[in-house]
């Protein structure tokens, strides 16, 4: 005889149920408590009492006077400038005025650059007229920090004007665009980076965690084929997907946002060595994970922190110091790197830089896959 349980034990029973299948499933517990306290800690970082200091301006001072380097060190006591290990102490970095500014600024990725003519000590002059002097600003529009640097120099500027002519604004300003880019174009490496990351690790640890728990792995430890070889197949499979993702992301920026960007054989390589490497981070994840039902989470757990703090969306020097310097471990801050000095601002020796790093972590993952893939004891 069949015995029913009245209406409210029944649906007791049931919430029950539900609730011992949501704390089985890490990834349950991951997406509805991890990811939302990951994202406060972060965010919270970002914008709260993080960003008083850290900015990096570069001066040129081309009338090397008193007047002049006074308002350098006003610049200075504002303390937003305050990167230790830099020439002279702070973030502001002189630069000599025989070197060509433009070039500087490509050379070394520069998204502020401040110009103080040869006249102007003439702005300090008894009588001296309105306008006597005029300070070059050269900022990128796609750096958020230019903008709150761009309004700390003009602050300066009006500070020293109140304190030589009451007011009367002897020291001028005039502010050019070093980049010709717009936000977009700065956003799109970092979604290319984001994707390619995402995009790889993701595959990775879901595909290797399923052929353990199926027992595929058993079944090609009796085939001729190695884990050298069939690493290098799914890095080589991915890199199609990587590309056919890149394609998408370049029509749209070219078609809805008319983005100035280049993918050049800088940027291509950067994707290729960027692909290989999160391939092999997610097949090194996927070592350790015991259920399918998990790699999502422990995917999630690797990438979120990465897409957030390696500059995918804010640059870099809008961090505080101590997510600047988690950032620095991040194998996707330099991904991201590589491709803005290649894409945005035709920095060859910054790029280069990058892509070294990425393809020494490529070859080091890579390296460290083959050895945890143990098929045998899967």
């Amino acid at each position: 005889m069949e015995v029913r349980l009245p209406m409210a034990n029944r649906i007791v029973a049931n919430f029950r149920a539900s609730v011992k299948l949501f704390y089985r499933s890490p990834s349950n517990i991951f997406w509805t408590v991890a990811f939302p306290v990951l994202l406060i800690l972060i965010f919270g970082a970002l914008f709260t009492g993080g960003q008083s200091s850290g900015f990096t301006v570069y001066v040129q001072d081309h009338s090397h006077s008193g007047p002049s380097e006074a308002f350098v060190q006003s610049l200075n006591q504002t303390g937003m400038f305050d990167l230790p290990g830099q020439a002279n102490g702070s973030g502001i970095i002189m630069v000599n005025d025989a070197i060509d500014a433009g070039q500087y600024i490509k050379d070394h990725s520069a998204y502020i650059f401040v110009i103080i003519p040869a006249n102007y000590s003439d702005a300090f002059l008894p009588n001296a007229s309105k306008n006597a002097a005029t300070i070059e600003i050269r900022s990128d529009p796609t750096s958020g920090s230019a903008t709150v640097v761009r309004g700390i120099v003009a602050g300066v500027i009006d500070y020293t004007n109140l304190g030589i002519a009451g007011g009367k604004p002897v020291i001028d300003s005039a502010t050019k665009d070093i980049s010709g880019f717009k936000y977009i174009d700065f956003f799109l490496p970092g979604v290319i980076g984001l994707t390619v990351m995402t995009t790889t690790v993701n595959w990775s640890v879901g595909m290797m965690t399923r052929y353990r728990e199926n027992g595929i792995f058993k079944k090609l430890a009796t085939t001729p084929l190695t884990r050298y070889e069939w690493l290098t197949t799914q890095i080589l499979w991915q890199l199609v997907v990587v590309f056919i993702s890149v394609a998408v992301i370049m029509l749209v920026g070219l078609g809805l946002y008319q983005m100035a960007l280049t993918l050049d054989a800088m940027a291509v390589l950067t994707i290729i060595l960027a692909s290989a490497m999160f391939s092999s981070i997610g097949m090194i994840i996927a070592r350790f994970i015991k259920s399918e039902e998990t790699a999502a989470a422990a995917a999630g757990a690797i990438t979120f922190p990465m897409m957030f703090l390696a500059g995918s969306f804010f640059p870099l020097e809008s961090m505080p110091s101590f997510l600047r310097a988690i950032s620095q471990v991040l194998p996707l801050t330099y991904v991201n790197q590589a491709l803005r000095d290649s894409m945005i601002y035709g920095n060859v020796a910054g790029a280069t830089l990058n892509l070294l790093i990425v393809a020494v972590l490529a070859v080091a993952f890579f390296i460290i896959g083959v050895m945890v893939s143990t098929w045998k004891t899967e």
